[in-house]
């Protein structure tokens, strides 16, 4: 009970500190890049297993929801392509990319409903697995590789990483209870895979950053903005839509929580390499946001 209580008591600085061993260790970070597509999965993976996935019932809000992540997304790409094709892809990228399984986590810490999240969160996700094929092979296509060919590369690299966790907590569930029971007493460690996620992230971010060279400042300067304006835009706006379907906290944290491992893994394997820079510093802004959330809501808890 008392190991209990120190990991709830230490929960809402994890994030901030993660985001400072990512900086203060980003050379270390960058060699461990392998470790992406396995932390995407696992964390899905053990989150869904945690989820009743026969509970899933989509509403309005999801599709009103999922609609503003794909038209919204294709429209600040064709506003910023003539700026800046690097920033387009990174602000696609910064709206296209689905929410984080985890985002539940703290969403109901924060008061959301949990089948809201659980429901959007399956649809988002599955969304991008089919939607990013297409989409991707037009705005980071090379003209030497023909359309229908990138695009079964990125299935074959994409839809494994968002759909295997799926189908094998589905599975799980159904036909092994005992294993997912075991499991779900572990319910803690993806909120915890993903710090580790950020730590790796942030510092391979800022080791990107340190190597580029004065010319490139302005553009990453640019994507900073960018990224701030979004995470604005995306907790606001999923607020005020989710207000109107009776719980604002889901629609905001359904919209602004975004997963932000899988974002820069596809903007690294995808686009350029330098687009990643977008959902990275996407990652900051959320979760120095959620952070102070979460500060907030213990601080109501705590007796006088």
């Amino acid at each position: 009970m008392k190991n209990g209580n120190y990991f709830e008591r230490i929960r809402p600085f994890v994030l901030p500190f993660a985001l400072l061993l990512g900086f203060l260790f980003h050379s270390s970070c960058i060699q461990l890049q392998f470790l992406t597509p396995w932390l995407i999965f696992f964390i899905l993976f053990m989150t869904l297993c945690d989820l009743d996935l026969k509970e899933v019932r989509i509403k309005p809000l999801h599709i009103w929801l999922v609609v503003f992540q794909i038209v919204a997304a294709i429209a600040v790409y064709v506003l910023l392509l003539p700026v800046n094709k690097t920033l387009a892809q990174g602000a696609f990228m910064g709206i296209f990319a689905p929410v984080a399984v985890s985002s539940a986590v703290i969403a109901v810490m924060l008061g959301a409903k949990l089948d809201n999240m659980v429901s959007f969160t399956i649809l988002s996700n599955l969304t991008v697995a089919v939607t990013a094929p297409v989409i991707l092979s037009f705005i980071g296509g090379s003209d030497s590789i023909p359309f229908w060919d990138s695009a079964l590369m990125i299935v074959g690299k994409v839809a494994p990483v968002i759909i295997l966790p799926l189908v094998a907590a589905f599975i799980c569930q159904n036909y092994f209870p005992k294993t997912r029971k075991a499991i779900v007493r572990f319910k803690t460690i993806p909120f915890y895979l993903w710090a580790f996620a950020l730590t790796l992230v942030t510092g391979q971010t800022i080791d990107f950053i340190s190597r580029q060279n004065r010319s490139g400042i302005p553009l990453l300067l640019a994507m900073l903005v960018v990224s701030l304006g979004q995470c604005v835009l995306h907790f606001s706006f999923g607020s005020w839509l989710g207000k109107k379907y009776g719980d604002s906290i889901s629609g905001s944290q359904s919209l602004g929580q975004k997963n932000f491992l899988l974002a820069i893994w596809i903007s690294q394997m995808f686009l350029s390499p330098l687009a990643s820079v977008v959902p990275a510093s996407y990652v900051l802004w959320q979760n120095l946001w959620n952070s102070w959330q979460l500060w907030q809501v213990k601080k109501k808890e705590q007796p006088g």
